[in-house]
This record gives structure tokens, C-alpha cells and sequence, in this order.
């Protein structure tokens, strides 16, 4: 979502970890915190859309053979 809109804040609340045994909120309460930053800093720099694969960690496209 933050990368297809201009966000310009974001707030967590109601996490309590200590009321949570399994830590379950907190964790998804992280994973939205680091996805709206990754999208932030996608879309800041033009990245492509949210099928983007960076070519370094994804290897060649399906088909192509980089081996001899």
C-alpha cells in the first residue's frame, strides 16, 4: 500500500507484548511497520510495482541459462 500511495505517516498502537504469550501482535505489528517502509523506500527511489524482484537476489528471468 505504501508503495501505490503517498503515505506520509503511519502509527502501531494497542501492541502489548506482555499481554500477548506467543507474541503474535507484536510480530505483525512489526512485519506492517517493515513492509510500509520497504514500500516507502521503493517508491522513493522508482522502483517498479509490487511484483519488483531485485535482479542481484532473483537471478536471470525463467529460460535464460547463465552457465555455459
Amino acid at each position: 500500500m505504501c508503495h501505490e500511495t503517498p503515505v506520509v505517516g503511519m502509527d502501531i498502537v494497542e501492541v502489548a507484548p506482555h499481554l500477548d504469550p506467543g507474541y503474535t501482535t507484536t510480530m505483525n505489528a512489526r512485519r506492517a511497520i517493515l513492509e510500509a517502509l520497504t514500500g516507502i523506500a521503493m517508491r522513493s527511489r522508482g522502483l517498479p510495482g509490487p511484483a519488483y524482484l531485485d535482479p542481484t537476489v532473483a537471478g536471470p528471468p525463467p529460460g535464460q541459462q547463465t552457465w555455459p
